[in-house]
């Protein structure tokens, strides 16, 4: 059954789901959801007066807009999902979205990396990067 949040098409609620660790093959259709929603994610976010949210199963953390001398390195969103068993964390999902600055081989886009890590401790780990170009509001 969908939460409130997916039963109005929130963009923050529909993008916490994708990235949760029960979707783990679907980087391609993050990638997709964000190259088109990205920034309506983020004002959304926003627009709750938070930075962050968290649907028991998904964080979804939107830092404010760098301001002069911040280091945060453009960081857009950040997103946190883990599995628990009885020995602890079993799998941990995250995804990081930074915009690289202006796109230089497309005038009027930015070029922005998605990055997914998945940590199965003790010892896997996989990722996944792509960089997009897109418009950014």
């Amino acid at each position: 059954m969908p939460d409130a949040g997916e039963a109005t098409h929130s963009p923050s609620a529909e993008l916490m789901k994708l990235v949760d660790v029960d979707h783990l093959a679907d980087f391609d259709q993050v990638v997709a959801f964000l190259s088109t929603n990205l920034d309506k994610v983020i004002k959304e976010v926003h627009g709750f007066d938070k930075l962050l949210l968290d649907n028991e199963k998904t964080q979804l953390n939107c830092p404010p807009a760098p301001e002069a001398g911040d280091t945060h390195g453009a960081e857009l969103i950040r997103t946190l999902s883990e599995k628990e068993g009885d020995q602890g964390v079993t799998l941990k999902r995250e995804f990081k979205v930074h915009d690289l600055g202006a796109d230089p081989e497309n005038p009027g886009k930015h070029k922005v990396e998605i990055r997914e890590d998945i940590v199965t401790p003790p010892d896997g780990y996989k990722e996944n990067v792509r960089v997009i170009s897109i418009v950014r509001e």
